[in-house]
């Protein structure tokens, strides 16, 4: 493995930007085999975020196996996901994959995962649960890893919503980031988009902040369904139309997002793999990011935050995966961030055929998607 050197200046010009970021108390729990998977070790830290409220926490999780590390990965989950294990083989978890072949992989879980009861009301404390605050979070977060994997840069990963935060944080600390692996999402438009931000926070605002991952389904019903569908998608159906259970989920997932927007249940993957992936999810997240995500995404330089102030001059390489279920805006946006970010060492992977969900929890991520991002990683860490 290559020994990474770094100009001094280059070193102390981060190290001063980390310096609040390292002071942050952690409270750790003892390392442990993860259940399922017991040649994989988690540890999990956890720290509180300004400004301090009931909810204003953040976790990270570290897997890894025994022997020296190869590289260190963050991992940026997606919108309403979490750094939980829901699924525990390598051909279905990517943080598995890696762990088993020298990568230690930490992933963080947002604020979000902490408003877990079902009876919140009042959602007026994600007001503050901006970009620049989640941003900020996974810097904190950032100097964490650095600390335990004793690595001064960083591999750093993102799924949906996750992929827009990696490049948000390259964008405030490159200097810490070995390389971008972008899994099927955006960070700015291929295409100017008219967009009005004061009418659309007046929205979040009436609706009071929080998006609800459940929907008019309601939470316990969404919970019980895929619960059903994760547990045993052979069993009976809850909607008489429907043979099973997993035939039932297979047919709403398949159709959520359109045909094969969100999963291509028919073709790439088992509705009891997605179902133990969504039954996991987060129920709450701040609509400001929506917001705040889009007017970023619309311009060059979005003069409101700094994540994007460097964006076309990043020399940061990436490796993007992305899906044609999305349709053709959504997949060109993140050809667009990537090929656009001023990288000169960017890879662009096109999976035909392939819903949003199916590049993390696939039949074929793991040839597809796995095996790639190890090979790119190792090259990039000797």
């Amino acid at each position: 493995m290559r020994t990474l050197r770094f100009p001094a200046l280059a070193l102390a010009v981060l190290a001063a930007a980390s310096a609040s970021a390292a002071d942050a108390t952690w409270t750790a729990a003892p390392e442990a085999p993860l259940t399922g998977a017991d040649d994989v070790r988690e540890t999990r830290w956890e720290t509180s975020r300004p400004p301090g409220g009931a909810y204003d926490h953040i976790r990270v999780h570290r897997y890894r196996t025994a022997g020296p590390a190869k590289a260190a990965l963050l991992y940026l989950p997606g919108t309403n996901m979490n750094g939980q294990v829901a699924l525990r083989d390598e051909d279905h978890n990517l943080w598995i994959f890696l762990a088993r072949r020298g990568v230690e992989v930490y992933a963080l879980d947002y604020r979000t995962a902490f408003p877990i009861s079902t009876g919140v009301q009042d959602l007026g404390f994600m007001a503050e649960w901006t970009v620049d605050a989640f941003t900020e979070d996974i810097r904190v977060a950032a100097a964490l890893v650095r600390r335990e994997s004793g690595r001064a840069k960083l591999f750093v990963s993102g799924f949906s919503r996750g992929a827009f935060f990696a490049y948000a944080y390259a964008g405030v600390e490159p200097d810490g980031v070995a390389g971008l692996v972008i899994l099927d999402g955006p960070f700015k438009n291929h295409a100017a988009a008219p967009f009005d931000r004061a009418a659309e926070l007046a929205k979040v605002k009436a609706s009071g902040w929080g998006s609800d991952v459940s929907g008019p389904m309601g939470w316990e019903n969404r919970e019980k369904l895929l619960g059903a569908a994760a547990d045993n998608p052979a069993g009976a159906a809850l909607d008489p139309k429907f043979s099973t259970v997993g035939d039932q989920v297979s047919d709403l997932l398949y159709n959520a997002w359109g045909p094969g927007g969100l999963t291509n249940t028919r073709k790439q993957t088992k509705v009891q793999n997605v179902s133990r992936l969504l039954v996991g999810y987060d129920r709450w997240y701040p609509a400001i990011q929506n917001v705040e995500g889009r007017a970023i995404a619309s311009v060059v330089d979005d003069p409101s935050t700094k994540v994007d102030d460097n964006f076309g001059k990043w020399t940061v390489p990436v490796l993007f995966f992305g899906s044609t279920g999305m349709g053709a805006d959504f997949l060109l946006n993140g050809i667009y961030s990537a090929a656009k970010s001023g990288s000169k060492d960017v890879t662009l992977n096109v999976l035909e055929g392939y819903g949003h969900l199916d590049i993390v929890v696939g039949e074929k991520a793991r040839a597809d998607v796995f095996e790639p991002t190890l090979a790119w990683i190792l090259e990039r860490a000797r």
